[in-house]
């Protein structure tokens, strides 16, 4: 009788050492049990919140777009750099894969071609001039030019990853992902403008360079360099305060108690 009535009471008495929390709709409740063989309080596990966003983490992400937006115009368009329109000179404007021109003739193309109209720098028409249409300081522009897109692309891809699609325990590995991209696109495309800003008015390329001048698609270029390094300096200094407040939260969060 001692024992049965001693089992009764220890079903009616909750175990020591447990704390009770209420219960809210939205958490999620799991069963326990005792050494014993009883149920245990119930025990509240909430649920998991999503990576925070701030009013910088939003600023950058529209940084970042702006940047991207700047980059796939300044990437495909051909107007880096133009001839003014009242000096009537043969050659037009250019870009990273087009250029256009009229009546221009080359005095190394041996087939006095005149060429009329935009060309594809890659195209048949254009493969006897490639020599002097894509000399070695073109090819790195074009190189840079071409990292520098596919990396802010990348940055796009991974900020879409934060805000729609993780966990807050990868949040802080995609934003410092995300911030080390965005820097590497905006180092890629400014020595891309550099290189483009130094040799862009070269004798030995364009016809008459002193009657051309670096248009608005250089100047995306610029400008996309630009966002690019303030997004990702917001982006690192986020990750690094959100790594900062998740490590005092893990120093803070109080143990359970072990029950007796």
């Amino acid at each position: 009788m001692d024992s049965l009535r001693a089992k009764l009471d220890r079903k009616k008495k909750p175990e020591q050492g447990i704390e009770l929390q209420p219960v809210s709709p939205s958490a999620q409740v799991k069963p326990l049990l005792t050494p014993s063989g009883s149920a245990a309080p119930m025990v509240v596990i909430k649920p998991q919140r999503g990576p925070p966003v701030t009013p910088k983490l939003l600023a950058a992400a529209i940084i970042v777009f702006l940047s991207t937006l700047c980059s796939l115009i300044a990437f495909a368009s051909p107007y880096w750099t133009k001839s003014f329109d009242a000096t009537r000179n043969e050659f037009l404007n250019a870009g990273l894969w087009e250029s256009c021109y009229y009546k221009y003739r080359h005095p190394r193309d041996y087939y006095a071609k005149e060429y009329i109209g935009c060309y594809w720098i890659f195209s048949w028409t254009m493969y006897r001039l490639d020599d002097w249409l894509r000399p070695p300081w073109f090819q790195a522009v074009q190189a840079f030019a071409t990292l520098s897109f596919i990396a802010i692309m990348v940055s796009c891809i991974l900020m879409i990853a934060y805000y729609l699609c993780l966990k807050v325990r990868s949040a802080y590995q995609t934003l410092m992902s995300t911030a080390i991209v965005t820097l590497v696109s905006a180092v890629f495309m400014g020595i891309a403008v550099i290189i483009f800003g130094v040799r862009g008015d070269d004798r030995d390329w364009m016809p008459r360079p002193e009657f051309n001048y670096f248009s608005w698609s250089f100047g995306l270029a610029v400008v996309a360099s630009i966002f690019a390094f303030v997004s990702g300096f917001i982006l690192l200094f986020e990750a690094l305060a959100l790594r900062r407040n998740t490590d005092e939260e893990k120093t803070n969060f109080p143990k359970a108690p072990r029950p007796n």
